[in-house]
């Protein structure tokens, strides 16, 4: 936006600092197209110069916005998180809480799940070597198991102790079948991994 400043030349355009909100919006822009680009070229293939290139802008735009690699791909992760949480929201109001519509949708079954799943694969690489990532990874699967576990006693009367048990099994459980659906897409389309789900379900006892 070109705003009038009568103490500049006329020559010199003068474009206000955006808001915190545009600020906001452009971080959240340059997160979700860098998801894109490791889903197209791996973990490795996330440098500032591809991803100015891939938005159509210079690096300066983004060193705006994020100090370096480390900063964007923490972006990148909590991006991925609110994405999961979004979803899974929406799962619960149209469901009326149903733990297996909530399970399903943290699971790989269309495109912007698939890609999330790309990102936390690839943050378990990151983490292995970085601390504080590492911190973060344990906090968000603490985070995701207390939720599940509250859905599970406060709305379906499951005793809270028995709940954690249960929510910690399927958390664990989401992890594998997702890592082995994005590795075998095949064998583990969307249908498969809601049957699935509802087996291990019954197994545990959990309802659906």
């Amino acid at each position: 936006m070109t705003v009038w400043n009568a103490s500049l030349p006329a020559w010199v355009i003068h474009r206000p600092e955006p808001s915190r909100a545009e600020r906001a919006v452009m971080r959240q822009e340059i997160a979700e197209a860098a998801i894109r680009l490791v889903c197209d070229s791996g973990l490795e293939g996330l440098s500032l110069r591809r991803l100015a290139s891939a938005m159509n802008c210079s690096t300066t735009t983004i060193n705006h916005h994020f100090a370096d690699r480390r900063e964007l791909w923490i972006a990148v992760y909590r991006t991925t998180i609110l994405r999961t949480q979004a979803r899974i929201r929406r799962a619960y109001e149209s469901s009326g809480g149903s733990p297996l519509a909530c399970a399903l949708a943290q699971m790989p079954i269309d495109r912007e799940s698939r890609e999330d799943w790309h990102i936390y694969l690839a943050q378990y690489h990151v983490a292995c070597t970085d601390d504080e990532l590492a911190r973060e990874e344990r906090e968000q699967v603490r985070i995701a198991s207390r939720d599940f576990a509250e859905l599970l006693h406060r709305e379906h009367g499951m005793a809270r102790d028995r709940a954690r048990k249960a929510s910690r099994q399927i958390i664990t459980l989401l992890v594998g079948v997702a890592t082995q659906a994005l590795f075998e897409p095949r064998s583990w389309s969307p249908r498969r991994q809601k049957r699935f789900l509802e087996e291990q379900f019954a197994l545990l006892g959990v309802p659906a």
